[in-house]
């Protein structure tokens, strides 16, 4: 049935969309919110064009999220639990080695998904104003220092990471071989040249927080 004149049709949950659960319909939104955070940045991430994204009114996204901040919440804490299932992945009982498979899976897992990752991860850790999702953004970006944290402590006590190095600056480093790596693909570098120097850094880290029996390179 057309639409009557002079009114504009969009297809909602009760006119013209199939009617989802409301877990899915939640996850369908995250997702089109990502896409639209990757190409638009935060601020071009508006309720008219998730809706147009998903298929749904402007009125149906409250029915699934408060206010266009917690959408932009729930799809930050996707991105980060995407994470910390890779963090908590690796089965490996010595920290050192743990450290390596993350090594040689951050790339591929993170880095190279530009659209679904990379780049709506940067534009949230670049979001200026001071907000509800900025305050979100920080306390959970805390929260992935602290796992690290963790992490580093545990193969101190192990005896496969140096005690004499400070948690917070191998935790530092970590994290700035992982924007670095992020950045370069983000950027568009050459992907042999990305891999490399990569790789190179990563060793370097390995070595220079390993005691010496274990500070073998990664392959």
């Amino acid at each position: 049935m057309n639409a009557p004149s002079g009114s504009t049709a969009r297809p909602s949950e009760s006119s013209g969309t199939v009617r989802l659960p409301g877990g899915e319909r939640k996850a369908q939104i995250v997702q089109a919110t990502l896409r639209l955070v990757a190409e638009h940045g935060l601020a071009g991430a508006s309720m008219s064009r998730i809706a147009d994204a998903v298929g749904i009114s402007n009125a149906a996204l409250y029915r699934h999220f408060a206010s266009r901040e917690d959408i932009l919440i729930g799809a930050h804490d996707a991105l980060i639990e995407r994470v910390f299932s890779w963090l908590n992945s690796s089965k490996a009982p010595r920290v050192i080695d743990r450290l390596r498979e993350m090594g040689g899976s951050h790339a591929r897992i993170f880095s190279k998904d530009i659209e679904g990752f990379n780049a709506p991860m940067f534009q949230f850790i670049s979001w200026i104003p001071k907000d509800r999702v900025r305050d979100h953004v920080v306390r959970r970006r805390v929260e992935m220092l602290d796992w690290y944290a963790g992490l580093i402590e545990e193969g101190k006590a192990q005896g496969n990471i140096r005690s004499d190095i400070e948690t917070d600056l191998i935790v530092s480093e970590l994290f700035a071989w992982i924007w670095w790596e992020d950045l370069s693909y983000l950027e568009g570098l050459d992907t042999e040249t990305t891999l490399r120097g990569s790789a190179n850094m990563f060793d370097r880290l390995l070595a220079r927080i390993s005691p010496a029996q274990s500070s073998e390179p990664r392959r």
